[in-house]
């Protein structure tokens, strides 16, 4: 069932006043296929913060070039399905590459009023990739915002990962990623 989710792009966040009001449970990521690793977060922003309005901050393409492994289309169906209600879309631009991981941040609080944020153990964010998730849970706790850093999904004895899910599709074995994504391909 597709619920209804609001979609807007990074750049027109200091425009409106998106939350109107409402604390969000936010995570934020490429979320480039949609697989079990992705769904732990969201199910984290979703059922342990019910009472906050679920975002996910994510990329209309991948900031490193990867093919997908659905389309864009597909991503926003999924997170509607998943419970998102508002999805901010970042281009990942020659402007926007250039923002420090402090003032994304600075950014995300003004603009989004977040409660709650969910990160993987492997994110990173800022120019030159210059905030993990150590750093980004420090800045965020410092401007009052709970923030949460959650281990990989395992399946095999490793991480599930989007990497992962291509390598298994490019040698043809739609089994593993079909385990890995949680879903039919």
């Amino acid at each position: 069932m597709v619920m209804y989710m609001l979609q807007i792009n990074w750049d027109e966040l200091s425009s409106k006043d998106i939350t109107k009001g409402k604390k969000t449970a936010l995570s934020i990521g490429v979320f480039d296929g949609l697989h079990r690793g992705h769904r732990f977060l969201i199910e984290k922003i979703t059922k342990q913060a019910p009472e906050l309005f679920p975002t996910i901050v994510c990329f209309q393409n991948n900031p490193k070039k990867h093919s997908g492994i659905i389309t864009f289309e597909e991503k926003m169906a999924l997170l509607a399905d998943f419970g998102i209600e508002l999805c901010v879309i970042i281009d990942f631009s020659e402007h926007f590459c250039k923002i420090n991981g402090r003032a994304f941040i600075e950014m995300v609080s003004r603009y989004l009023s977040p409660a709650y944020i969910v990160l993987g153990t492997n994110f990173f964010c800022g120019y030159r990739r210059d905030t993990n998730a150590e750093t980004f849970k420090t800045t965020a706790e410092n401007l009052g915002i709970t923030t949460e850093i959650v281990d990989p999904v395992m399946e095999g004895g490793l991480p599930v990962s989007s990497s992962r899910i291509r390598k298994a599709l490019t040698l043809g074995n739609m089994d593993e990623a079909a385990l890995l994504l949680g879903r039919p391909i």
